[in-house]
């Protein structure tokens, strides 16, 4: 297979300019990463407190046509208050426009959704497409495309530029079969980008960004939905699931939105997919927040954060995720996604509680992640799968990567235990200034086509026979303590890391700690992000508690009437003086 590199172009805003054009990498494997909602997220003056509308938030009633009823009231750019309070709820709440709900915290505000079906918040409207073909234009750098029919287009739609599988590029078979829904035509347009229309003169478009990679095979611009939901936003308050579903419904959905947020949130045992999950959006930002636990560890269930269906220029920045399945993932998304400075710790697979595979802190999964930036996480493993297809032209830049993967009784996993996982059709790929493993740890620098994955080993590369794989990637400037030693691309003369790929300067939200915080340069080389500083003031007695509680909860939902009794009774024991006790003993109450 010949190289193919995506041909990207450099468009770059004034703030952005030196830390990209600084970047070791050559043009066309990194694009202008500019992420997240266009000019930060607005602050919403408040239109109606709930209480006021009809909601009690004292835990006992449903809340949940009150707090409906206000936001369907409440006019764009304005929010629903939700002040201090607990409030059930039996069924889905619904954002249909650019409004916010907005809480006093998560430790004051508490959302309880006792439903066993359905969304437990949803930014979405289903999809109505309109497809017309393009003409001209669909190269990249493009901020312009000509296409045949214009006519059902309108400035503001959410249009999404795809193109037939590249078949140099694009496989959509995996380990788990043929991925039919990574694109439209049943997985035959994997490859696309989501932008909005700006402008329509005849049948030109004016798009809002250029496109990132030319799309020359039989291009089509598609029009997502006739209702797509803009600047709409979560924020300050908890949210739990305590019941299993009986459907694929996840806590938060985003569907078909522009430049909506969620923002210092406390979600709290997910089911399907992720705590918060982008379909076909663009521009959205998930920041601050803390995703944690989940009913369920199989395929499919207990991610942090699902970013899919095309959704572009996601910013996921600045989150704790901890006891899920994976934290951040992309999964058959479009190009100029961020997942930065997430903190991860504890995942567990379908034989939770007796995982002994490591599985991903960050994950990369379903065809055709392309063109997206991963960049200082604090993570235990990361892994580019080939279990559902394929992905290409991906970052990961300053990372610490720290391989040790607990089980339940402290003791490392013993199988998976890496530090980036690359498997076959994970083609030109970067990773940069990244920091591997942790000191004083034995194992294995490099596996390249098989592995066993037995024994704890840095980079696994072209999984199931692709040496393409390591021919492809760029490696420079990573640091690993099995070699003890910063690996540098010999053909790369500079040596010096930019501090970022998509930020100018070191921001505010990082206060005194260290910038950057990660890489060969930095001291230490693994250092400390704001999401752990917060996970870590947690209070390791409450934070332990609550694991046995869900544990407890998990085991007895699973028909394991005697391990969730000895979880339940352990809170008691050791943590009795912790907020979960009452809830612990409630549960051995109702067990007699």
């Amino acid at each position: 297979m010949k190289l193919v590199p995506l041909g990207l172009v450099l468009v770059l805003a004034p703030a952005l300019a030196t830390a990209q054009a600084a970047s070791p990498i050559s043009a066309d494997r990194r694009m202008d990463w500019k992420p997240g909602v266009p000019g930060g997220i607005p602050a919403y003056p408040v239109f109606v407190n709930a209480k006021d509308a009809g909601a009690k938030g004292d835990g006992k009633a449903d809340d949940t046509a009150a707090i409906q009823k206000a936001l369907d009231d409440c006019p764009e750019g304005k929010a629903v208050l939700l002040p201090a309070g607990t409030y059930r709820l039996t069924a889905t709440l619904k954002l249909s426009k650019g409004v916010v709900l907005r809480g006093e915290g998560p430790d004051r505000t508490r959302l309880v959704n006792e439903a066993t079906a359905g969304h437990a918040i949803a930014i979405a409207n289903y999809d109505n497409e309109t497809v017309t073909k393009i003409v001209k234009g669909s190269t990249r750098g493009s901020t312009a495309i000509t296409v045949d029919d214009a006519s059902r287009l309108r400035p503001g739609d959410l249009i999404l530029v795809d193109q037939l599988n590249d078949p140099e590029l694009v496989s959509i078979e995996g380990d788990g079969g043929t991925c039919r829904w990574a694109g439209r035509g049943d997985g035959k347009r994997a490859m696309g980008q989501l932008v909005e229309l700006v402008k329509k003169d005849g049948n030109t478009l004016t798009l809002s960004r250029p496109l990132a990679a030319d799309f020359r095979l039989e291009p089509e611009a598609l029009r997502t939905s006739d209702r797509v939901i803009r600047r709409a936003g979560l924020e300050d308050f908890s949210i739990e699931l305590t019941k299993r579903r009986t459907d694929e419904s996840n806590t938060i959905r985003f569907w078909n939105t522009m430049y909506c947020w969620v923002r210092n949130i406390e979600s709290s045992r997910c089911w399907f997919d992720g705590h918060v999950t982008l379909k076909k959006s663009l521009g959205c930002e998930i920041r601050d927040s803390y995703f944690h636990h989940a009913h369920a560890y199989g395929s499919g269930h207990g991610y942090a954060v699902l970013v899919t269906a095309q959704s572009t220029d996601t910013l996921v920045e600045n989150n704790a995720c901890y006891w899920l399945n994976t934290g951040p993932q992309l999964s058959s998304c479009g190009p100029g996604n961020v997942v930065a400075y997430n903190f991860e710790y504890r995942t567990w697979g379908r034989d939770f509680p007796d995982t002994e595979w490591a599985h991903m802190g960050l994950s990369q999964h379903a065809a055709h992640p392309f063109l997206n930036l991963w960049e200082g996480n604090v993570v235990g493993t990361v892994g580019f799968d080939s279990y559902w297809g394929s992905s290409s032209h991906n970052t990961l830049f300053r990372n610490a990567v720290d391989m040790q993967n607990p089980r339940l009784d402290g003791r490392p996993m013993s199988r998976n235990r890496v530090g980036i996982r690359m498997d076959r059709f994970s083609r030109f790929n970067n990773a940069l200034g990244n920091v591997l493993g942790f000191e004083g740890m034995k194992g294995e620098y490099e596996a390249v086509g098989q592995s066993p994955l037995t024994v704890p080993t840095v980079w696994v590369l072209g999984l199931k026979d692709d040496a393409k794989v390591a021919e492809t990637l760029l490696r420079h400037g990573n640091f690993d303590w099995v070699t003890k030693q910063v690996q540098w691309d010999p053909k790369i003369k500079d040596r010096k890391l930019p501090d970022s790929l998509y930020l100018a300067a070191k921001p505010a939200w990082f206060g005194k700690l260290a910038w950057p915080p990660i890489g060969p340069d930095a001291k230490p080389m693994a250092g400390t992000i704001p999401a752990r500083e917060r996970w870590l003031k947690i209070p390791q007695a409450d934070r332990e508690a609550q694991d046995l509680l869900y544990l407890g909860e998990f085991q007895l939902a699973a028909g394991k009437a005697d391990e969730a009794r000895a979880a339940f009774q352990q809170v008691l024991d050791k943590y009795g003086k912790t907020p979960f006790a009452a809830a612990a003993r409630a549960d051995l109450d109702r067990m007699k």
